[in-house]
């Protein structure tokens, strides 16, 4: 098994998706109109799959979204906050997600489960809702994020709860032989 391949448990599948759909919930109602500014965005949801991906540990499974959406969203949430003058804003996301590059390979030689395909693939979908973000009103609204997370959490509950299912009529069956 190569370091790439996370091995993921059925408890902590479950455990995780609670916790994506309690974070979508978080971001639903922190993110947007009258509350914190939407530039948090990439953060709390770096954060959030940052939390999953610890509470299934270094082999566990979100090392590279939560690396990838932390890294560019702590860039985001600075450029957003702070506003230096004469600092080009494409520079400082590209810190971002070059520190997130580099994040995962640290932990990667530490064996963490961090797919370089995964981590490209997050931030590609970062510069493609970026590019498309003055166009798609629907990618500066967190709601959209909190939707798109609150599905991978319910999707990790029913895949979590089928496996521990499937585990309990395979030793009910083994307890009948």
């Amino acid at each position: 098994m190569s370091v790439t391949e996370p091995v993921r448990t059925a408890d902590k599948r479950v455990i995780q998706g609670l916790l994506l759909i309690g974070g979508a919930g978080l971001l639903e109602f922190s993110a947007g109109a009258d509350r914190i500014a939407f530039y948090w965005t990439p953060l709390i949801i770096g954060t959030i799959y940052l939390l999953a991906a610890i509470v299934d540990g270094p082999r566990g499974g979100y090392w590279a979204t939560a690396l990838g959406l932390t890294g560019w969203g702590l860039a985001v949430a600075y450029m957003g906050a702070v506003r230096p003058p004469e600092v080009d804003v494409a520079g400082v996301y590209l810190v971002g997600v070059g520190l997130a590059g580099l994040a995962a390979a640290l932990l990667r030689a530490r064996g963490f489960a961090v797919s370089e395909a995964g981590l490209a693939l997050t931030i590609v979908g970062a510069g493609i809702v970026l590019a498309l973000s003055l166009r798609v009103d629907a990618l500066v609204d967190a709601t959209t994020y909190a939707v798109a997370i609150g599905a991978v959490g319910t999707l990790n509950v029913a895949g979590g709860g089928w496996q521990l299912a499937a585990r309990r009529r395979c030793d009910d069956r083994a307890e009948r032989t």
